[in-house]
């Protein structure tokens, strides 16, 4: 949508509802180096993603009036990860849909009156600042921890975080103790694919699930902890690359992005995969639900539950 269309959008959407900005403001530098006059405790947020900004917002406690969300197959909207990690739907919340994360609905936000704005993409803040103060935040730059400290700093919700973290922290030293009575501890590589098998891909970083390796000590292959960018998409002729201990994948919430249809995809993309990769063969390949790369603090204590049970529960064969 054109800057003008959009302008002329919130022109009429103010003609009915004026923003009730918070009184009390101080400043603050967002990700795209503007100096931002936000609220000292925001009231009323809106939130443009839903899986990076609206389930730490939502675990933080902060108040949220609309999020950009998805549409499932028939149209309706939905939110990827909270649901699986909060219970928080659109339905049940009173959370107002306002549009896909690329496709916002201006004018619908301007009628939540909020008081707070908060985006990853940096040419959608003069648009919105025109409703409300706006922030552009890019918490794929951040490891979840320190991501959603950034946010509490911004929502006024630093004591929730504290709470948050000491949990956390609470629970890792426990898991750490499990893994800490195994004689080695395993590599592992995180891998996403799809049902239809038309793609693979390695990560470096992936939300909650990465973090909790690397506190766990569970390290990623040299050659994937040293890539630059966060994920790389790999051909079948480089397969043998990502084989490790243990390799995770990821299934959805759908039945036809079930756990056997990803890995039908994956003999999709390279007929045979399991019979090259020792993982595959030592039945050492895991499926983990999208949650599980939420960027939350119940993602991260979700992996510690996952790895424990898969991992540190079981015995293993450790990779030639």
């Amino acid at each position: 949508m054109q800057v003008r269309a959009v302008a002329a959008l919130i022109a009429l959407a103010f003609l009915s509802a004026t923003p009730t900005w918070a009184e009390a403001m101080r400043p603050f530098i967002d990700d795209a180096g503007r100096e931002v006059s936000i609220p000292v405790q925001a009231r009323r947020v809106v939130s443009q993603n839903d899986n990076r900004l609206t389930l730490p917002l939502l675990e933080l406690g902060t108040p949220l009036v609309g999020s950009a969300g998805r549409l499932d197959a028939e149209g309706q909207p939905y939110l990827r990860a909270v649901p699986d990690l909060l219970g928080i739907t659109f339905a049940n919340s009173g959370i107002d849909f306002v549009g896909t994360y690329n496709e916002l609905d201006y004018e619908r936000i301007a009628s939540l009156q909020p008081d707070l704005i908060i985006t990853m993409i940096e040419t959608q803040a003069e648009p919105l600042s025109r409703i409300a103060p706006t922030v552009v935040i890019d918490p794929n730059q951040y490891p979840v921890k320190e991501g959603m400290q950034r946010l509490a700093e911004i929502t006024g919700r630093q004591n929730q975080y504290q709470s948050l973290l000491a949990r956390y922290e609470q629970k890792l030293a426990l898991t750490q103790h499990y893994f800490d009575t195994m004689e080695q501890r395993p590599g592992v590589t995180v891998t996403f694919s799809f049902p239809a098998g038309n793609a693979l891909y390695v990560y470096r970083d992936l939300g909650a699930l990465t973090v909790a390796l690397d506190d766990l000590d569970l390290a990623l292959p040299d050659w994937i902890a040293q890539m630059d960018a966060r994920q790389l998409s790999l051909s079948p002729e480089r397969l043998q690359d990502i084989d490790n201990d243990f390799l995770i994948n990821f299934y959805g919430t759908v039945p036809e992005a079930g756990p056997m249809q990803v890995r039908a995809g994956l003999e999709g993309f390279f007929p045979g995969w399991c019979d090259l990769l020792f993982a595959c063969r030592q039945d050492q390949v895991l499926f983990f639900p999208y949650a599980s790369f939420g960027y939350a603090f119940s993602a991260l204590e979700l992996n510690l539950d996952l790895l424990t049970t898969h991992i540190a529960g079981r015995d293993w064969q450790a990779k030639p």
